[in-house]
C-alpha cells in the first residue's frame, strides 16, 4: 500500500466553506453525511484520517467526535511544520501522505505530498497542483468522493466496501 495518511482540511471540504453566526461566541458549520460515511469507509483501511485545520472551534471537534478521528489539528497557521511534525509521529513520509485542502494555506503541503486532492472551488493555481479535483463541491460530498477516488486508484475500495456493509449489519442486529 503507498499511503499511510489522508490528512483534511475542514473549512471548504468538509463544508461549503460558509459561516453561520449564531449569535453567540461559537460559528456553526454545515457538515455532510456523505462525507462521515465515507470516514467510516476509510477507516476499514489501514489509510489513517487526519484533520488539519486553520481554525479552532467546538463544532469542528465534536463533528471529529462523532467521527471517530483521533488525530485532529486545529488552530493550525503553519500547515507545512504540522504536517511535518505529523510524519515524525506516524514515522511516514511526504510521499505516503494524501492530502485534501482547497485554498492557500494549504498550498505548501499540497505541493510536497504523494497525492493532492481538491475541490472546484479551490482557485485555478491550487487545482494546477493536484493529482484530483472533486466534481463534488466542498460541503457536499467532496470528502466521500475523494476517499472513494483514493481506495478504488489503490486497490482497497471493494474490500473496505464489504467490510463497511458487514459492521452496518453485525451493529443493527
Amino acid at each position: 500500500m503507498r499511503y499511510k495518511l489522508f490528512i483534511f482540511d475542514v473549512d471548504g471540504v468538509f463544508t461549503d466553506g460558509g459561516l453561520f453566526y449564531l449569535g453567540t461566541h461559537e460559528i456553526g458549520r454545515k457538515f455532510n453525511v456523505r462525507d462521515g460515511l465515507g470516514i467510516r469507509l476509510l477507516q476499514q483501511t489501514p489509510i489513517v484520517p487526519v484533520i488539519v485545520s486553520g481554525k479552532k472551534t467546538e463544532v469542528v471537534i465534536q463533528r471529529m467526535k462523532v467521527l471517530k478521528i483521533p488525530h485532529v489539528y486545529l488552530g493550525i497557521r503553519d500547515k507545512l511544520s504540522t504536517v511535518e511534525n505529523i510524519i515524525k509521529e506516524f514515522n511516514t513520509s511526504f510521499e505516503e501522505i494524501i492530502f485534501m485542502g482547497d485554498d492557500w494555506n494549504d498550498m505548501p503541503v499540497l505541493e510536497k505530498v504523494g497525492c493532492a486532492i481538491t475541490v472546484p472551488a479551490a482557485s485555478q493555481e491550487i487545482k494546477e497542483v493536484c493529482d484530483y479535483v472533486t466534481t463534488t463541491q466542498g460541503g457536499s460530498g467532496a470528502v466521500r468522493e475523494a476517499i472513494e477516488w483514493v481506495l478504488k486508484k489503490e486497490n482497497l475500495y471493494d474490500e473496505a466496501a464489504k467490510s463497511f456493509v458487514a459492521y452496518l449489519q453485525k451493529n443493527n442486529e
